[in-house]
């Protein structure tokens, strides 16, 4: 942070809404979030000391940014550190992975992730399958 400031490059940060210090029920891992930057960068756009807009983002804030880039071709840059290629990808590696007690059979997980599906739509109002920054990228110029 202090680098940029010494070139003259101001900073906007914020948390989504969920996350940090902000207010929120749920967390959508991007899809949600998108719509929290949108009104943000509205905001910075409508100042007339805003320069051009680059995004930097990590993790679920690298992902938010993915899936708002192809919407905002006014971007000037992106800086994405640690993104996940798919919401579903993400699910069955963590259910792969060496942090679970036991590894469950693909049916299994599968059958869960169709559950965990259901509840996200009726809770958060989102479908899990949508959240596939990877197809953002190969959108966003």
């Amino acid at each position: 942070v202090g680098t940029l400031l010494t070139f003259g490059i101001s900073l906007f940060c914020f948390d989504a809404a969920g996350c940090g210090l902000s207010e929120g029920e749920y967390i959508s891992l991007g899809w949600h979030e998108k719509e929290d930057l949108a009104v943000v960068l509205t905001h910075l756009r409508s100042r007339s000391d805003t320069g051009p807009i680059g995004l930097w983002g990590r993790s679920m804030g690298a992902v938010t940014a993915l899936l708002h880039a192809d919407r905002d071709p006014g971007l000037s840059a992106i800086c994405l550190d640690s993104p996940f290629a798919s919401l579903r990808r993400v699910a069955e590696d963590l259910a792969q992975s060496r942090y679970v007690l036991f590894k469950p059979p693909a049916w299994l997980v599968e059958a869960a992730l169709a559950v965990v599906r259901m509840r996200v739509r009726a809770l958060a109002d989102f479908d899990i399958e949508d959240v596939v920054p990877l197809e953002h990228a190969k959108r966003s110029s």
